[in-house]
């Protein structure tokens, strides 16, 4: 076993979330994955250079620190390229795992889904300046280029239910109707100012009043902001969670076609990070 991966193997439940961003416990759940998913290999040849263990652990660091591959290379002794596959591999095998995969969007249209409140909100990503198309990917509200994720969660509970990517020019209210998501009549939506009109895609949604020079608001129509404003910062403090994992955070530097699996694999690890807190 790997030096790296026996001292973090030791460190208490708090010193292991800070290390990898993720609990013990689940760090278990996604190694066992990892394990099936060799032992169903048929194709016999060169064993791998880092157990699955270890692979996990170089993926999340991958995602918690995004460090260059040479770097994480350097630091478990392997080339760049094997780095860069490992994190394509262990990725790939938790995506198609199941186990680490948010339900689709139409999920929350289900009688079995019913949440009394949802939220809704957007998150932008600043990405390197691409070759082509650069204006598609330029963000009017950041002033750079961007990538879009749209989460939606249950107010109630924190939990993410449904996640989107999109370039950094899409409109939070476009994006949301192009992502699919499919919201029961019975639950409450709520957005931001961005989601004006959102209540033509979905009757039962709340947004905060707007004011203009020639009808302010009413000292009412303020205390409804501020309540919805508590209300939803709730998902803001959820989009903090994913941003934990540096991916997420800082310059994208990589291709913009594997963002989307990220946000989603990221999205329902901090899922079942939030199920191991909480709900035991």
């Amino acid at each position: 076993m790997h030096s790296r991966l026996e001292r973090t193997l030791k460190m208490n439940r708090t010193r292991f979330k800070r290390r990898t961003g993720i609990y013990p416990e689940t760090f278990a759940k996604m190694e066992a994955v990892l394990t099936r998913r060799e032992r169903a290999k048929k194709k016999s040849g060169r064993p791998a250079a880092l157990s699955p263990g270890e692979q996990l652990l170089l993926t999340l660091e991958f995602w918690r620190e995004y460090r260059t591959f040479a770097h994480l290379g350097d630091d478990w002794s392997v080339h760049e390229t094997t780095v860069q596959r490992t994190v394509e591999r262990v990725e790939t095998a938790l995506i198609q795992s199941e186990e680490f995969r948010l339900p689709g969007n139409k999920s929350l249209k289900q009688e079995e889904n019913v949440f009394q409140i949802i939220a809704v909100d957007a998150a932008e990503t600043p990405c390197e300046r691409p070759i082509k198309k650069q204006r598609r990917w330029y963000s009017g509200k950041k002033k750079r280029h961007t990538l879009k994720t749209q989460v939606v969660i249950s107010v109630t509970t924190c939990m993410i239910l449904s996640v989107a990517t999109a370039f950094g020019s899409m409109h939070d209210l476009t994006l949301f109707r192009h992502s699919g998501v499919r919201v029961h009549p019975e639950t409450a939506l709520i957005g931001d100012a961005g989601y004006q009109g959102i209540w033509r895609h979905h009757g039962h949604s709340v947004t905060p009043h707007k004011g203009t020079k020639a009808t302010p608001l009413t000292p009412e129509q303020r205390q409804q902001n501020r309540e919805l404003a508590s209300t939803r910062l709730r998902v803001e403090h959820v989009i903090r969670r994913l941003k934990i994992f540096r991916v997420l955070k800082d310059i994208y530097r990589h291709r913009r076609r594997r963002f989307s699996l990220r946000v989603n694999l990221i999205a329902a690890v901090c899922k079942r990070l939030f199920e191991a807190q909480f709900m035991g």
